[in-house]
């Protein structure tokens, strides 16, 4: 380290220090890096490179670490550890093709950018990149002008969840936890849970829909006579995949649509509802929910709903921290930006399709919000 940097961190040369690096470990001996000759790039003002705040590690030490090249890093003490970060990591399964993360990519992307502008390291990485028995993520990040590389890194300090939840990302999560990583966009339950959470509390059990667990195919013919037309979910899907919409047709048959997981949308008729149900109930993610259709309002044919962000702030207490609109593409019946929607701005779309002035549309989303922190 500089001289500088030394005094700051209140270290003297040959202490030997425990460096974390994210969640990573290390025992290291921290030396003088002048009066040796160095030509630094960050010389400060009189031009005295050892009035710097500089680091060299040893390529031993930056392997061991996991720590990658090219990203600034902030350095900090805590008693007799020294802390090198922070470290992000976003998980989320990749897709085949040129579009890394699908829909997500670009998001994606604005967050490393953002992150470096913070010295912090952002990555993303799936289930398969943790590597349990060394300790550390095979991930994926940006880098101007060349695009989505692949780097090891240290486990991060903070976990963003923008992926699906299935039994292996469970246990990757809960191994990630046990070390220390801390969750941020956590997976809050199935639907079925939420559901039942909301129905025991009166003031918000009337803004949810009539729901029950498909378990024969007696209890989807019987929610389509009484509603016409329904969804049917998995109580632990996510993103819009794998939601069916299925509408009677009056001469004993349906027709139906559903996602696949690529977020396409098929169709077709039968009048064997059976058919349906032993395939749905063949598969893992079970329970399925049947709910009745919403009719959801429409932006210019496409159908749009509202999304809200709650999040606790510095005290503990929980804050609205953004709100919008997600609008589906056209032709689709769900909005998720996974399956090709887009977010748009509240207030503009509830002036434009329901008539509202700005006070109105503000009213409106205020009590929006007011439910979102009951439910929260």
């Amino acid at each position: 380290m500089s001289p500088l940097l030394l005094e700051q961190l209140g270290l003297k040369p040959g202490s030997r220090v425990v460096l974390w690096a994210g969640r990573r470990r290390l025992p290291v001996r921290v030396d003088l890096l002048w009066p040796r000759p160095l030509a630094d790039p960050h010389p400060d003002r009189h031009g005295d490179p050892s009035r710097s705040f500089v680091v060299r590690v040893s390529p031993e030490l930056m392997h061991r670490a996991a720590l990658p090249r090219g990203v600034p890093l902030m350095m900090m003490r805590s008693g007799g550890d020294v802390h090198v970060g922070p470290f992000v990591g976003i998980y989320c399964q990749r897709y085949p093709g040129p579009s890394l993360y699908g829909p997500q990519t670009a998001f994606f992307r604005r967050l490393i950018r953002l992150g470096r502008t913070m010295n912090m390291c952002v990555y993303v990485f799936e289930a398969r990149d943790v590597d349990t028995a060394r300790g550390v993520i095979h991930g994926v990040t940006w880098e101007e002008g060349r695009g989505w590389v692949r780097r090891r890194f240290p486990l991060p300090h903070v976990l963003y969840d923008r992926g699906m939840v299935n039994g292996r990302v469970m246990r990757i999560q809960n191994w990630l936890r046990r070390r220390g990583v801390q969750q941020f966009n956590a997976w809050v339950g199935s639907k079925w849970w939420v559901y039942r959470q909301m129905a025991k509390v009166p003031e918000l059990a009337r803004y949810i829909p009539e729901t029950v667990v498909l378990r024969r195919t007696a209890d989807l013919a019987a929610m389509l006579r009484r509603h016409g037309t329904v969804y049917v979910k998995a109580a632990g899907g996510g993103k819009g995949i794998g939601i069916w919409l299925i509408t009677a047709d009056g001469r004993g048959g349906c027709v139906y649509r559903y996602t696949d997981a690529r977020c396409r949308i098929h169709g077709g008729r039968t009048r064997d509802l059976s058919g349906i149900v032993g395939m749905l109930l063949s598969r893992p993610r079970r329970p399925w929910l049947i709910q009745p259709k919403i009719d959801l309002l429409r932006h210019r044919g496409r159908i749009f709903d509202v999304r809200v962000l709650v999040q606790r702030d510095g005290e503990g207490v929980l804050r609205v921290t953004g709100t919008g609109a997600r609008v589906g593409r056209r032709g689709s019946f769900v909005s998720n930006i996974y399956g090709g929607g887009d977010a748009r701005r509240l207030e503009p779309l509830l002036q434009e399709e329901l008539g509202l002035d700005a006070d109105q549309a503000a009213a409106m989303r205020r009590e929006i919000e007011g439910v979102a922190l009951a439910v929260a």
